[in-house]
């Protein structure tokens, strides 16, 4: 039942009813009575009702926003659900020297280091070492680099507050906070992973209506309701089974289910394998992949991507799971080692979350009889925005960076299958003090041109960086 709101106003009318059916003598004797006898209760009414109507949300869970986070969460912990906290940004700092170290360098735990400012925000991300690590002296080549012909220490980094603001790209970690003896710079060769902002009302809400619906793994809704609870790195999860049209290897997996999930741990490894040839894949033995870091001979010589060799991803009935055939390929025209089977090492980051969800499905007590289950890795889509801005109040500097902030935080905060839409857009700027217009001269997906609403996928989701918004100031 939907409890309406009885205004003050509504509850007076209702009372001098009430009063217009007593004895008019009383007027002599006692007088004027509305200020004293019917406002003052009509006021109570009021607040009473707006009350009914706060619980009236609570229960049915509307307008989820305006509700007190403390009400929502003692809601939602009667299914167990607890509110998931922000996570802090993980990363490997490589720590480098020029010269071979003669004695041994030492990475303390809990060593202070900063990203540089973000020249649009005037910000710096604070990170500690979450870890101890020693380069030691006597055995040197285990660090160099032949790429960089460098001395280098890999050292995994937290950082200090968490939230998805935390979130850096690669080589943004550069500046130590205080002296460290022994090393020259720093850097992260990788963007960071796991920084998210704590869940809002609405993301708890979704998760608790999640509980209820599909308390049955079995089920597609119990899937993704699983998924998302037991992995709080998981920011969405779409479930693929039937006749969609996003399932791919029904010809090939009976009772196939695909569960394409929003999560990126990069995890970075070597792959030692045997040269085969000119144009034959080497698939690497970790799936998906994110990224190429080096490849190398046993006797240092570096091959470059896209003169020497290839890499290729997303292809085949189990692209983006861990069962693809993500890998490299030679490229003939380019260099190459020496020989047919000649040691390769091939240094590479790939997506650890992928496997560690399946692995945790497959434990006995999550079987599900009839389900194929595979678990793949949602793909970004990236756009790129050009848009002019008229401010007519503050500073138009300040507004600027204001308006960049909120574009990218409402389309860098999108989950799976949400469309970009102008009015979206539109609607987040209009919110920045100082706005006085804001007209499009690109809105498209990535290289694109033109202004539209973009269609992403249900197995994708729209990613903006910084570099891909630019902002005309206009008079």
């Amino acid at each position: 039942m939907t409890i309406g709101k009885i205004t003050a106003t509504d509850f007076a009318t209702l009372i001098s009813s009430g009063v217009n059916r007593r004895d008019a003598s009383l007027d002599t004797a006692i007088g004027p009575i509305r200020d004293l006898y019917i406002d003052p209760p009509a006021e109570v009414f009021e607040d009473q009702n707006d009350r009914i109507i706060y619980v009236n949300d609570l229960a049915s869970f509307r307008n989820v926003e305006k509700l007190v986070p403390d009400d929502l969460d003692d809601i939602v912990f009667n299914e167990a659900i607890i509110r998931w906290d922000g996570s802090r940004s993980i990363a490997i700092a490589t720590f480098s020297r020029a010269q071979t170290p003669t004695a041994d360098i030492t990475v303390p735990a809990n060593f202070p280091l900063a990203t540089l400012v973000d020249p649009s925000t005037g910000v710096s991300i604070n990170f500690r070492t979450i870890e101890t690590q020693t380069m030691f002296s006597a055995s040197p080549d285990a660090y160099y680099n032949a790429d960089t012909e460098k001395f280098e220490l890999d050292v995994a980094v937290a950082s200090l507050s968490v939230g998805q603001e935390t979130s850096v790209g690669a080589y943004t970690i550069k500046t130590m906070r205080r002296l460290l003896p022994g090393f020259d710079e720093v850097y992260n060769r990788s963007s960071t992973s796991s920084g998210r902002s704590r869940e809002t009302n609405r993301e708890v809400a979704d998760r608790y209506l999640l509980q209820v619906e599909g308390n049955n793994l079995g089920t597609p809704v119990g899937t993704k309701k699983y998924t998302l609870d037991n992995f709080s790195n998981i920011l969405d999860a779409y479930v693929v089974y039937g006749d969609d049209s996003f399932l791919t290897r029904e010809q090939v997996d009976a009772g196939a289910v695909d569960v394409w999930v929003m999560s990126e741990i990069a995890t970075e490894r070597t792959y030692t394998t045997s040269y085969p040839g000119i144009e034959t894949l080497v698939v690497l033995d970790r799936q998906p992949l994110i990224q190429i870091l080096s490849v190398a001979t046993s006797g240092g010589v570096t091959f470059t991507e896209g003169t020497d060799f290839e890499v290729v991803t997303g292809q085949g009935e189990y692209a983006y799971s861990n069962m693809g055939i993500d890998g490299i390929r030679f490229i003939a025209g380019g260099s190459a080692p020496a020989a047919l089977n000649d040691p390769l090492y091939i240094v590479y980051e790939y997506n650890s979350m992928i496997s560690t969800v399946a692995s945790y499905f497959t434990q006995p007590e999550f079987y599900s009889m009839g389900m194929n289950k595979l678990y793949r890795w949602a793909q970004d889509v990236q756009i790129e925005i050009e848009a002019n801005l008229k401010v007519n109040a503050g500073n138009p500097d300040t507004v600027t960076a204001a308006v960049r902030r909120a574009v990218l935080a409402y389309i860098n905060g999108l989950k799976m299958n949400i469309n970009v839409e102008e009015f979206d857009i539109d609607r987040e700027v209009a919110k920045i003090y100082g706005v006085d217009n804001w007209t499009y001269e690109t809105l498209a997906y990535l290289d694109g041109t033109g202004v539209s609403d973009l269609v992403i996928n249900p197995n994708q989701f729209a990613r903006l960086i910084s570099t891909n918004l630019v902002i005309n100031l206009v008079s």
